[in-house]
């Protein structure tokens, strides 16, 4: 029981799908002259403290990049990985 408290409290690295967003919004805000806010998703934010909040992040990041990838008419290379 303990065991599996710890690890419901275990904090998780960022995943690939979250590093690639960033990336790719890094990109398109530089290209555009704006400002998006993806702090939560960078290696040190509030996405990774636990596995739960984790995995929402990762799907978050999967469906934000497919669909600057739909959208974007010329998406920035970042976007393309």
């Amino acid at each position: 029981m303990i065991l599996l408290l710890l690890l419901a409290c275990a904090e998780v690295a960022q995943t690939p799908a979250c590093a690639s967003f960033v990336a790719c919004v890094a990109a398109r805000d530089a290209e555009q002259g704006a400002t998006t806010d993806v702090l939560r998703f960078e290696p040190s934010g509030a996405c990774w403290g636990s596995p739960a909040g984790a995995d929402l992040c990762d799907r978050s990041c999967e469906n934000g990049l497919a669909w600057l990838r739909d959208t974007e008419p010329n998406p920035p290379e970042a976007c393309e990985r």
